[in-house]
């Protein structure tokens, strides 16, 4: 039944999403144009969002893709994971939710519609496969960034440190008040050569290289993402 519904979901958001790109390519603003679209095809909130989430303006589908690293490309390098982020997109592909491959070639899901906070509990099962995916790829260091401001990110923040430690993978986990700062401030600077793991798309646009690794999970796994084209 829920096969059936997705289908039905993409079948209703391919014209508005190709709409939705026609209009960009002549350099109208993106959300705009998406309440434009979604106005004249009577689209839903959860709708509307999808098309948020998946369509990216032309300049930014090239930029962006050009800082993707590939799934091996890991060895020697000092990983920065954009904590919630990571956890939560991994915690949806566990659950099975629809996982979309956007414009700009990342893996995205779109079950925080509302809020992210309140599913940030009961994801160690994403977490052990964050884990297991770095200790098979082996960067020199792994370290989580998780917002403080979410509850109990401490808690977290302190079983991953002590599960990297039992899993030998070398890194830190720790919480920020501006972690989306620190992401961008790390990842810009060329002598760093820091990796950051995030589909959060003001992260990429500030940083040199990026690591997907719901994708990577994904093609390990033989899963296929929702696509909107």
């Amino acid at each position: 039944m829920q096969e059936q519904s997705t289908v039905f979901l993409i079948e209703k958001l391919l014209k508005p999403a190709n709409d939705v790109r026609s209009i960009l390519r002549w350099g109208y603003p993106k959300f705009a144009t998406i309440r434009f679209v979604a106005d004249h095809s009577r689209l839903s909130a959860e709708e509307r969002h999808i098309l948020t989430r998946v369509i990216m303006p032309p300049d930014r589908t090239v930029s962006r893709a050009k800082k993707k690293i590939g799934c091996k490309e890991t060895g020697n390098r000092d990983i920065l994971l954009d904590g919630y982020n990571v956890l939560l997109t991994v915690d949806s592909l566990l659950k099975k939710e629809p996982m979309w491959f956007c414009d700009d070639s990342y893996i995205r899901d779109t079950r925080f519609y509302f809020s992210k906070a309140k599913h940030a509990q009961d994801i160690e099962e994403a977490l052990e496969t964050v884990l297991d995916f770095l200790s098979e790829t082996g960067p020199n260091t792994s370290t989580f960034l998780l917002d403080a401001q979410i509850s109990r990110s401490g808690e977290l923040a302190g079983l991953i440190r002590r599960r990297m430690q039992e899993k030998g993978i070398p890194g830190d986990a720790r919480t920020s008040k501006h972690v989306d700062f620190d992401l961008k401030k790390e990842g810009g600077k060329p002598e760093s050569d820091f990796v950051v793991a995030s589909s959060d798309g003001i992260i990429i646009d500030s940083v040199l290289q990026v690591l997907d690794i719901p994708a990577c999970l994904m093609e390990k796994r033989g899963i296929e993402p929702l696509r909107l084209y």
